[in-house]
């Protein structure tokens, strides 16, 4: 039995394709199935040790010529251009990283084709990859996808970003579509990396089966038990104290410029109890009394250590900071997934929200004592994590594989 496993392409920064499809590609190895990626070398690549990985276009933004893309995307991230920028669907995310535009959607479908031809997969298994879906139904392939909640066709589209696409679709004889997220109806097995207290995609498509939830790809022994996980003890008076001191700050490729988020936390927290620790490769690597920055963190490190984790509402963040039971302060700026991400969080009490409009030290350190502060916070983080780990990840994703 083999698997060909092919995350989303793109210029910009997004860990959570690229990671998913690792954690799924060593997931698949060790339980003995052959498996390759099919995984563009864009700006998210890491090589898998002893994993075959074959050739895959990487999109330009908005489709643009590669020679003038590489010169003006670096340049429009630099000045905060493509973070003012709001989102409102998953299909606009596609269009303006590339991944819709007819000309890639062309070769990226004929490169995955001839990984196909020469792999010879018995799955292709989509980490939210526009043309290894359609890849798969041209070449007849049983089909595996990753959904969320906001990336449904239901939740949200915009109908005139799919020409490019049903261009394509009509010369390969493969249906038309109404967005580029009806593509995900087309899979054979649908999985969601969360829970459903978290993204309930079956009471918005009003179904009843069909989307698998398999919490987080991450192995379970990466993270503590829910009796480890606690960070209150006991002093021989019998009074608690709290032995974590520690907020992570990670605002990935958000609304909040980098610059602005090193000038708000040194504003609010220098001098202060925490330990700030703020993840960026867009900063210099300084240590700067009780803040530090450097282009990227252990989490598993920082995580288990911190009292609140500060972020952009990314998936993969929002998992990481429940799966260590640390409280949240969410700031999803105008993108749409994220601002969904944060709305969950804060609903199901495990963390609270905040405007990027509000985006100041006042702020920041008013909903930081709020947050710490109140336990219940950091005991509904810690049961929507356990619930997570609980889900069965990769190794629920494995099993229907044996069951296909």
């Amino acid at each position: 039995m083999k698997v060909l496993v092919i995350p989303m392409a793109a210029m910009a920064e997004t860990g959570g394709p690229s990671s998913r499809c690792k954690s799924l590609a060593e997931g698949y190895k060790k339980a003995g199935i052959e498996v390759a990626t099919c995984m563009a070398e864009d700006i998210n690549f890491r090589k898998i040790d002893g994993i075959r990985n074959f050739y895959l276009d990487v999109p330009m933004p908005l489709g643009l010529p590669r020679f003038i893309a590489t010169r003006s995307f670096p340049i429009a991230e630099k000045l905060g251009i493509t973070a003012r920028k709001t989102v409102n669907s998953f299909d606009q995310v596609l269009t303006f990283t590339g991944n819709l535009n007819y000309r890639y959607l062309k070769k990226s479908v004929e490169s995955v084709r001839r990984a196909v031809q020469d792999f010879k997969p018995d799955i292709i298994y989509s980490e939210f990859n526009i043309s290894a879906i359609i890849a798969a139904k041209a070449e007849k392939i049983p089909l595996y996808t990753t959904v969320s909640y906001p990336t449904q066709h239901e939740y949200a589209h915009n109908s005139k970003l799919a020409a490019g696409l049903n261009k394509l679709l009509n010369e390969l004889s493969l249906p038309e579509v109404e967005s580029a997220l009806q593509l995900f109806d087309w899979a054979d097995r649908r999985f969601c990396p969360s829970i459903y207290e978290l993204e309930p995609i079956e009471k918005l498509k009003g179904i009843s089966e069909g989307i698998c939830y398999c919490g987080t790809f991450k192995a379970a022994e990466e993270f503590r038990t829910s009796e480890q996980a606690e960070t209150d003890k006991k002093t021989d008076t019998g009074k608690e104290h709290r032995s974590r001191n520690r907020i992570l700050v990670y605002m990935g490729n958000g609304t909040i410029s980098a610059s602005k988020t090193l000038k708000v936390m040194k504003e609010a927290f220098r001098d202060s109890e925490y330990d700030i620790y703020i993840a960026s490769k867009k900063l210099r690597e300084e240590s700067d009394g009780n803040i530090h920055v450097a282009p990227r963190w252990d989490f598993s490190k920082l995580l288990p250590e911190s009292v609140l984790f500060i972020n952009h509402g990314g998936q993969n963040s929002i998992a990481d900071g429940l799966l260590y039971g640390v409280p949240e302060l969410i700031v999803p700026g105008k993108v749409f997934e994220r601002k969904y991400n944060a709305k969950s969080v804060e609903d199901n009490g495990a963390g609270t929200v905040l405007p990027y409009t509000d985006f100041d030290a006042t702020n920041i350190m008013a909903l930081t004592e709020k947050t710490v502060r109140d336990r219940s916070f950091e005991r509904n983080a810690r049961s929507l994590g356990q619930k997570l780990l609980d889900a069965g990840g990769v190794e629920k994703i494995i099993d229907t594989f044996y069951r296909l």
